[in-house]
C-alpha cells in the first residue's frame, strides 16, 4: 500500500469532505474537480474513483462514468455494486446488450441483488422481451414482497401487453407502497386512460397534479387528456399551470391556444398565438393555430396571409398550401395544385404528408370542376390511407352481427329495469356526412338546448365496459354482468362530460351529443337511458360515401379509404339501423337530409316536438348561432341551410361503380 505523508492524508481528507458538501449543493463540477486532485496523489484510490463515477452518473455524464466504472472493475471484477451502477449508466445511453450483460454479472455475484432485476427487466421490457421482463420483476418480488419498484415494471410491461386489468392492479400495488412516487403516479393515470377509462384516468391525473404540484409533466398530460375530451376549461387551467412551471416553453403556449380556440375565445387563442411568435417568429405550429383561428372567426384574407408566412418559411414544406386550400375556393390562376404538385414530386415526403397533398389537390381540382384530376388524386389519398389499416370486412360485419344477437327484445326485457330517469342527453346518430352537424345546430338554436358536439364517452365507455365491470367477457357479452348501480355511474358520468364539453353552468333540458358513430352504441343507450331522445340523420348513401372518402379522416374511421369497404360498411349500417327499429319501436326519429333541406321548417318543427320542447323560432336558423365548431362540416354551419350536395355524386359517376355496386347490391 502506498504510503502518504501527513499533508498528503490531510489533503484527501479535506478534499472528500469538501467533494460531499459540494455534491449536497449541486455544484458537481467543483466535486468533480476535488475527486480528481486526489487521484493525482494515487491514481488508486478507490474511494475516490467511486465518488468520480457517482458525480458524473448524477450530473449525467455517463460516458465519462462507464470510463470510471470499467476503470474501477479492473481492481475489483468481482464486485456486483460496480457492474450494477455500470448497467446504469449503459442504460442511460442506451447500450442495452452491454447494459443487461453487467446486471447479469451483478445478480450472479449477488443473487438477493433486487435492483439489478428490476433494471434488467425494465430494459427487456423497452426492447420487448415481455416474458424475460415479467420473469425478473417476479424474482425481484420473490426477494422482497413489498417491492413498488417490481410492481411497478409488472404494471409497465402488462401494459404495454394490453393487459389492462393486470397493469392497474400492480401499479395500484406501486402507488399504495409508494404514495411519495410522481412518477408511479402519473403511469397509473396513463395507462386508466389507455384502458379507455377515462373518468378514472381524470381522477387519478388530478390527484397526481394536486400532490405534486411541481410535476410539469403531470399537468402537460393531464391537460391533453382534458382538451381530447373537450373539457377545454379545466385543460386550460392545466396548461396555464404548466406554463408557470416552464414559461419559456412555446409548445404550452401553442397547446393554451388551442384550448382558447376550443372554447371560441379566439382574441385570447391569437394572443396566445402571437406570444409564442413572439418568441420564436417562424414557428410553425403557431402560425398554423393561428391561421385555424382566424378561418374559424371568418377572416379568410388574413388566414390566407398566415398561410403565406408559413409557406415562406419553407416553400418545399406542404402545410402551408395544405392549409391554404381549405380556406379559398380554388382558381386555375392562383397556382395553388402546381405548387403542392411540385413540393409532393421534390421531397421525399412520409406517407402522411403525401396523403394529406392528394386530399388537397382533390378538393382543388373539385373546386375548379376539373372532376377528373379531383377523384385521381383523391383515389391516391385514400389508397395511401388504406394500405396499412388492414381493414377486414367479414371481421366488420362479424361485430355488427355481435351487436344485434347481443341487444334482442329478450335482452331489453331482461335488463328493464336497469336504466335511469333522465332525459338529458339527444343522441344524433348516422354515418359520417350524414347532416348530423345541421341536425345539432337546428336542435340546440333552441333555447333549452345545448350541445356538445362530437363526444366520445359512448365509444370509450364500450371499449373500457369490461375492465369497468371487471369482467372475463368481452363486449358486449359482459352486459350480462351490468347492475343497476354501474348503469348509475356511467349515467352520472356521462352527464357530467356532456355538462363540461358543452360549458354549461347550469343544467339545461337538454344536451346534444351528436357522435355519428354511437349508431354502434344505440342499444346501450337505450338500454341505460330508456328517455332520451335519438334521432337518426340520413342522407343519399353514395353522396354520403363519396363524401366520407373527399375528408381526410383518421384511422378511427379504416373503412373509409376504399370503395368497396365504404359499400359494404354502409350496408351494416343500414342493418344494425334496422334493427335498432325493431327491438326499440318509436325510439328513433329518422330525418333525411334531402327533405330538410326541401322544407327546413317542417322538420325542424318535427325535431323540436321529437326532443319533446315547445317551438322557437330560432331553431329556423342554425347559421346564427355562435358557436366553435370541430367537424369537416365547419364551413357549411356557418350559411344557411343550402341545396348545393345534394346528388353531388352525379359528378362523379363515372370513377365510383365499385361504391354504386355493393350500395346496389
Amino acid at each position: 500500500m502506498k504510503q502518504y505523508s501527513q499533508q498528503q492524508i490531510k489533503f484527501i481528507s479535506e478534499n472528500f469532505q469538501q467533494g460531499q458538501k459540494a455534491i449536497q449543493s449541486g455544484n458537481f463540477s467543483r466535486a468533480e474537480k476535488l475527486y480528481l486532485d486526489i487521484l493525482k496523489i494515487d491514481s488508486g484510490i478507490i474511494d475516490a474513483k467511486n465518488a468520480l463515477a457517482f458525480v458524473y452518473t448524477i450530473s449525467k455524464q455517463h460516458a465519462k462514468a462507464i470510463k470510471q466504472l470499467q476503470d474501477l472493475l479492473k481492481f475489483n471484477p468481482n464486485d456486483a455494486n460496480i457492474h450494477h451502477n455500470l448497467a446504469n449508466n449503459l442504460l442511460e445511453e442506451q447500450q442495452y446488450d452491454n447494459a443487461i450483460s453487467h446486471y447479469q454479472t451483478a445478480m450472479k455475484l449477488n443473487p438477493n441483488f433486487a435492483d439489478s432485476y428490476i433494471q434488467c427487466g425494465l430494459i427487456q421490457r423497452k426492447l420487448k422481451n415481455f416474458d424475460a421482463s415479467l420473469e425478473l420483476f417476479n424474482k425481484a418480488l420473490q426477494l422482497n414482497q413489498i417491492n413498488p419498484k417490481a410492481f411497478y415494471g409488472l404494471g409497465l410491461t402488462h401494459a404495454e401487453m394490453g393487459n389492462y386489468p393486470g397493469s392497474l392492479e400492480y401499479l395500484n400495488k406501486a402507488v399504495e407502497l409508494s404514495p411519495d412516487n410522481m412518477e408511479y403516479s402519473l403511469c397509473l393515470a396513463k395507462v386508466l386512460e389507455s384502458a379507455d377509462l377515462a373518468h378514472e384516468a381524470d381522477i387519478q391525473y388530478h390527484k397526481t397534479c394536486s400532490q405534486f404540484p411541481s410535476f410539469l409533466e403531470a399537468f402537460l398530460a393531464y391537460g391533453d387528456l382534458l382538451a381530447k375530451n373537450r373539457y377545454y376549461d379545466e385543460a386550460l387551467e392545466c396548461y396555464q399551470h404548466a406554463q408557470q412551471l416552464a414559461p419559456e416553453n412555446n409548445n404550452i403556449l401553442d397547446n393554451i391556444g388551442n384550448t382558447y380556440l376550443g372554447l371560441a375565445d379566439t382574441d385570447k387563442a391569437i394572443a396566445s398565438f402571437n406570444e409564442a411568435l413572439s418568441k420564436e417568429k417562424n414557428r410553425v405550429s403557431s402560425l398554423v393555430g393561428l391561421a385555424k383561428t382566424y378561418l374559424e372567426i371568418g377572416k379568410l384574407d388574413t388566414a390566407k396571409e398566415v398561410c403565406n408566412q408559413i409557406i415562406a418559411i419553407n416553400v418545399d414544406e406542404p402545410i402551408g398550401y395544405v392549409l391554404k386550400s381549405k380556406m379559398m375556393k380554388s382558381k386555375p390562376e392562383d397556382n395553388l395544385a402546381q405548387d403542392l404538385l411540385r413540393v409532393s414530386q421534390s421531397n421525399p415526403l412520409a406517407e402522411d404528408f403525401q396523403a394529406d397533398i392528394n386530399f388537397a389537390l382533390g378538393k382543388i381540382y373539385d373546386d375548379q370542376s376539373n372532376y377528373e384530376l379531383a377523384f385521381k388524386h383523391y383515389a391516391i389519398a385514400n389508397k395511401l390511407r388504406n394500405q396499412n389499416l388492414g381493414y377486414d370486412i367479414a371481421e366488420s360485419e362479424a361485430e355488427f352481427t355481435k351487436l344485434i344477437d347481443a341487444f334482442t327484445p329478450d335482452f331489453f326485457k331482461q335488463h328493464q329495469h336497469i336504466g335511469v330517469e333522465s332525459d338529458l342527453p339527444v343522441l344524433i346518430v348516422g354515418m359520417p356526412r350524414s347532416a348530423t352537424t345541421l341536425t345539432e345546430q337546428i336542435i340546440s338554436s333552441h333555447p333549452d338546448v345545448l350541445a356538445a358536439g362530437e363526444a366520445t364517452f359512448w365509444p370509450d365507455t364500450v371499449k373500457g365496459m369490461r375492465h369497468r365491470l371487471n369482467s372475463a367477457l368481452e363486449y358486449p357479452d359482459c352486459l350480462k354482468e351490468l347492475l343497476p348501480s354501474h348503469a348509475r355511474d356511467i349515467a352520472a358520468k356521462y352527464e357530467s362530460t356532456l355538462a363540461k364539453i358543452s360549458g354549461a353552468k347550469s343544467m339545461p333540458k337538454h344536451i346534444t351529443d351528436k357522435m355519428p358513430h354511437n349508431f354502434l352504441n344505440v342499444g346501450l343507450i337505450a338500454l341505460l337511458y330508456p328517455n332520451a331522445k335519438i334521432i337518426h340523420t340520413k342522407r343519399d348513401p353514395i353522396d354520403t360515401c363519396l363524401s366520407i372518402y373527399f375528408q381526410s379522416f383518421n384511422d378511427a374511421h379504416p373503412y373509409a379509404f376504399d370503395l368497396t369497404h365504404l359499400g359494404t360498411y354502409y350496408r351494416q349500417y343500414l342493418r344494425i339501423m334496422e334493427h335498432w327499429h325493431h327491438v326499440l319501436p318509436g325510439r328513433i326519429l329518422d330525418i333525411n337530409y334531402a327533405d330538410t333541406i326541401a322544407d327546413p321548417e317542417y322538420w325542424s318543427r318535427k325535431l323540436i316536438d321529437h326532443v319533446g320542447l315547445e317551438w322557437d323560432d330560432a331553431c329556423l336558423a342554425p347559421h346564427k348561432l355562435e358557436r366553435s365548431v370541430k367537424t369537416a362540416s365547419h364551413w357549411q354551419v356557418r350559411q344557411p341551410i343550402y341545396k348545393t350536395s345534394i346528388q353531388r355524386w352525379r359528378k362523379y359517376e363515372a370513377y365510383i361503380q365499385p361504391l354504386i355496386d355493393m350500395l346496389n347490391d
